[in-house]
């Protein structure tokens, strides 16, 4: 059984090693989207490019195209879906893409290495990523995890920031892209999506309890991010995306989801009513799109001190340079007023 979670992982990660070659291949080809131009219907024309196949992780955005709330500001989005070999990052770096998801480390990293990207605006505020164990598992916290097989995908950031912190080792087995194995040994552990695994292992009949990594104290927030150079030339045009984006968000979290759904079914027919119904319950219950403990009115904000909070993170594992500027790295002049 193949998994959203560990495809989506792999991808980032390696999209993170590659981002050198990113940087010679595409730094010297002057690739900020052209002039906007409105279509017959006067609609400016935009693509989003999402990390994944459609899901209820990127509702509110369909949420928007379904309701109207793009046409409302004069746009016409196109949703271009991931999957496992999607380059999001080269998308908007050729101009393929004028908007792209990913977490905000991820883009932190890539900002350090030379690449003029730029966040502008938080899907989900709460990172949804979780390690996953088996009900009777003997293991109640991340200090429990010393020595323990952990089935993940190596390098990834939050390992080594979880070892770090409670000083201990885990024996990282690599992902195999699947929850067989973890099915049939009760003492393996593995990472997931809080949003994702545990709909399977309730389908299978299998309890499970999941650790949120958010818990752990390394929470990255989960946005959308453009090239430099289009939020220059183009404020009132991505102004007027984010605020339609923030918008979808905020009716799928409140409203109705359904027209979200109906456009995520037909574009992956993986999704199922049950399924996205999971998703969407784990979305709200655990208030990942808004924040543990915050408003509504806290859809899609970025807050300042808690990317300070992340680049000393990150500096302190060696992952991040202390000259970058973090200022360079999002934007918050697009959201909404307050």
């Amino acid at each position: 059984m193949f998994t959203g979670f560990v495809w989506r992982t792999f991808r980032r990660y390696a999209r993170a090693l590659s981002a050198v070659t990113l940087i010679g291949i595409l730094m010297g080809c002057n690739p900020s989207p052209g002039d906007l131009e409105p279509a017959e219907d006067g609609l400016i024309p935009l693509v989003l490019q999402t990390d994944w196949f459609a899901q209820p992780e990127h509702g509110g955005f369909y949420q928007a195209l379904a309701r109207g709330f793009y046409e409302e500001a004069g746009l016409r989005v196109t949703i271009l879906e991931g999957g496992p070999n999607a380059m999001t990052t080269a998308q908007v770096l050729s101009g393929r893409a004028h908007f792209a998801m990913n977490r905000m480390d991820t883009v932190m990293t890539l900002v350090a290495q030379g690449l003029p990207l730029k966040m502008v605006m938080v899907t989900l505020q709460d990172d949804p990523q979780g390690i996953l164990l088996h009900a009777d598992d003997p293991a109640q916290n991340f200090a429990d995890l010393d020595g323990r097989r952990v089935m993940a995908v190596p390098g990834l950031t939050w390992i080594r920031y979880v070892e770090r912190r409670f000083g201990i080792t885990m024996d990282i087995l690599p992902h195999d892209f699947g929850m067989d194995r973890f099915l049939s040994d009760r003492r393996l552990i593995q990472q997931c999506l809080i949003t994702n695994e545990p709909y399977y292992m309730e389908r299978q009949g299998a309890p499970v309890r999941v650790l949120r990594l958010s818990d752990s104290g390394f929470n990255p927030f989960h946005g959308i991010y453009l090239h430099r150079d289009f939020a220059r030339d183009h404020p009132d045009v991505v102004r007027r995306f984010v605020q339609a984006s923030v918008r979808g968000w905020r009716d799928f979290v409140e409203g109705d989801p359904e027209p979200a759904f109906r456009l995520i079914s037909e574009r992956n027919r993986r999704m199922v009513p049950s399924f996205m119904a999971f998703s969407h319950r784990k979305l709200l219950d655990e208030q990942i799109v808004v924040g543990r403990g915050q408003s509504l009115e806290n859809i899609g904000r970025i807050d300042p001190e808690r990317i300070r909070h992340l680049h000393s993170d990150l500096r302190h594992l060696h992952l991040l340079p202390p000259e970058l500027d973090i200022s360079s790295t999002f934007s918050t002049q697009f959201l909404p007023d307050p």
